[in-house]
């Protein structure tokens, strides 16, 4: 059994220009000399007390032509080949590594052409967190090399360019990072210092539907009024176990927009709505909730709260009670495809549901999700799933893959295992088709006869079953 799926480039910054590839190419322009100047380099980070691990703390590249001449090579901010950063924190140094990943390093060959023109200077935006994983709050120390072209990249430009293959070296720019529980940690002091204190709690459980509503508390620990715009200086931080921003998480807190003026040592309190979909796709676990405000002279964190992302027998039972009625009327059965994004984790807990506690349409939809998670290891990813069948000498079919033969029901035939599978494909996200493989001395008559076998389940393959011969 094998699977395949198409897979997109890796969502990051990666700073790639679709027309950028129209214009690069590996034949050098008539004219062009491989001589360059010098180019100057120069790492500039936004000057602030300190930036959060997981805020998308600018990390900006400077290059300077000093020279009297046009220069051509190649930004990239993705696979960090042209590109090298090295922070420094006390007395241990590390650097950017250059990403292996297949697909990113073809599209580097199409990184950004660029230009330099005489005695001016060009600038690229791109994030720390683009270049280095920092996991350890501290004053760093940053410096940066790029090399203008490599081996393998050549800019088609008009003639009259040099191209630019030196390196150039940056100096170090200092910066303090907090990552997220240090930062936290400093709420009492920082809360004194913008005159504003911050509070969340939690009156119910993680609702793996309708997500959780947090209760904000805002209070004027300054001597005068404060006026403060919400939610628009507020935003929402959610971390992970090992106390990371989870990735493509909400940040933003949807209300409508007001001014709030709170008088001296006064409170006011607002709702914050989690939806379930912040978590709907994250793997389950113990999640932690903090409220961020922040502005260009005043930043405080409130407190943390717990979310326990997981589905209890009775949340379970009752997704599956809601999943089996159906979509309503113009929205999406959102129980259904909860239950579906965690097929793989949910084995166990399946398995320790009571039957008894649905209708007809429950428990079947119970037993296609008990036989979705057994099978959900034989295809991880969505995509097509390939079920390989052996054409035995006396005619008969069995699977190839004697482990997925197992967790199928032992009294069925193959062509209604089969059918099983193929009735429960949606739950896992696959499209399946069927390889048959004859073994040696097989005749064509008990191939034909085993492609007639497979008639009747063929509609609901994704083509017909494909013969595979030595």
């Amino acid at each position: 059994m094998t699977t395949s799926s198409s897979e997109k480039w890796p969502i990051k910054r990666l700073l790639l220009s679709p027309v950028a590839g129209l214009v690069l190419g590996f034949s050098q322009a008539l004219g062009q000399t491989e001589e360059s100047t010098g180019v100057e380099l120069q790492l500039t980070i936004p000057e602030a007390p300190f930036h959060v691990v997981g805020d998308p703390a600018p990390l900006n590249w400077k290059f300077i032509n000093p020279g009297d001449q046009r220069l051509a090579f190649m930004w990239e901010g993705c696979c960090r080949l042209n590109g090298r950063v090295s922070a420094t924190l006390g007395q241990v140094t590390f650097q950017s590594e250059p990403s292996n990943d297949p697909a990113q390093l073809t599209a580097h060959r199409f990184a950004r052409a660029a230009r330099l023109y005489p005695g001016k200077s060009t600038q690229f935006e791109t994030a720390i967190s683009d270049w280095l994983q920092i996991s350890e709050s501290g004053a760093y120390q940053f410096s940066a090399s790029y090399t203008g072209l490599l081996d393998n990249q050549r800019p088609n430009v008009t003639p009259g360019w040099q191209l630019w293959r030196q390196s150039t070296q940056s100096k170090p720019v200092e910066t303090t990072l907090l990552i997220p529980i240090d930062y936290v940690a400093r709420r009492v002091t920082l809360g004194k210092a913008s005159g504003l204190s911050l509070s969340i709690k939690k009156d119910n459980p993680w609702n793996p539907i309708h997500g959780i509503q947090l209760e904000l508390t805002f209070k004027n620990q300054s001597g005068q009024q404060l006026f403060l715009s919400w939610p628009s200086e507020f935003g929402i931080w959610i971390l992970d176990s090992d106390n990371r921003r989870v990735p493509l998480s909400p940040t933003q807190i949807k209300t409508p927009p007001e001014e709030l003026k709170i008088d001296p040592n006064d409170q006011i309190k607002k709702i914050i709505t989690l939806d379930g979909r912040a978590l709907e796709s994250k793997p389950f676990g113990t999640y932690r909730v903090f409220v961020d405000y922040k502005t260009d002279d005043r930043r405080t964190p409130s407190n943390l709260v717990d979310i326990n992302w997981q589905l209890s027998q009775s949340q379970l039972a009752n997704l599956i009670r809601a999943a089996s009625g159906g979509a309503k009327t113009g929205l999406r059965n959102k129980p259904l495809k909860l239950l579906r994004l965690h097929i793989a984790s949910l084995g166990q807990a399946l398995f320790q549901v009571d039957v008894t506690r649905f209708d007809t349409k429950g428990q079947r939809l119970l037993s296609d999700l008990k036989l979705a998670a057994k099978l959900k290891s034989f295809g991880p990813k969505p995509g097509l799933v390939t079920v390989k069948l052996s054409i035995e000498k006396d005619g008969s079919l069995k699977f190839a893959n004697q482990a997925l033969a197992k967790v199928l029901p032992p009294k069925g035939s193959i062509v209604e295992n089969l059918n099983s599978i193929t009735s429960i494909q949606r739950h896992l996200g696959w499209t399946v088709a069927v390889e048959l493989q004859p073994k040696e001395r097989v005749t064509e008559m008990q191939i034909a006869q085993a492609l007639e076998s497979l008639k009747l389940i063929e509609r609901n393959l994704s083509k017909p079953p494909v013969l595979k011969t030595n």
